[in-house]
């Protein structure tokens, strides 16, 4: 179900990205009006119900979430690797976005760890000149870099819900775009 639902039933938002979207297409399409009897998507309804049972400290007045769970050549964040995502400036929100790891066979937060999110309003992470904020993600922290890291398990595999709070029209016109994340060696 895991593997279906990151790679079969969201496509990739962005092409050539990672990035999908959280409700399954046709999830969002018909609203599960039963317009096409006996056609239940007991896997869409599923997958649904699998990603969006989580708590979050702050809500906007409208959210939009993307998911990523692989790198550009196709292979499972792993938990025991090292990666980076360079967040794009200026990012098409009115109130906040924040990037979030969840462990990838649970959908929950990665078990005993300090940190599971980094978001636009955290006054210590360091922003690269251009406005682009680099967040990495892996086993141990890169050295002089521990503000923009979030920690994974060594042993399990892991996602990432970018979570986009008072989404303008830009964010779905794809007129802005995530990058891929990276693996660092």
């Amino acid at each position: 179900m895991i593997e279906q639902y990151h790679r079969v039933l969201n496509p990739f938002v962005y092409e050539g990205k990672k990035w999908s979207a959280l409700v399954p297409d046709g999830s969002r399409e018909t609203e599960w009006p039963y317009e096409y009897p006996p056609y239940y998507d007991y896997y869409a309804r599923g997958s649904l119900y699998y990603a969006i049972i989580t708590s979050v400290k702050n809500y906007g007045t409208a959210t939009y979430y993307l998911d990523c769970a692989e790198t550009a050549d196709g292979e499972w964040l792993d938990g025991g690797k090292n990666y980076k995502l360079v967040m794009p400036a200026k990012v098409p929100v009115k109130d906040f976005w924040a990037i979030t790891t969840y462990d990838l066979e649970s959908a929950s937060y990665i078990r005993n760890m300090n940190k599971s999110s980094i978001d636009s309003n955290m006054k210590d992470v360091k922003k690269n000149a251009d406005g682009t904020l680099d967040i990495y993600f892996g086993p141990k922290p890169p050295k002089g870099k521990e503000s923009n890291w979030l920690p994974t398990d060594p042993k399990r595999r892991f996602f990432l819900l970018a979570r986009f709070y008072g989404p303008e029209p830009r964010l779905f016109d794809k007129g802005f775009t995530l990058n891929n994340v990276e693996l660092v060696e």
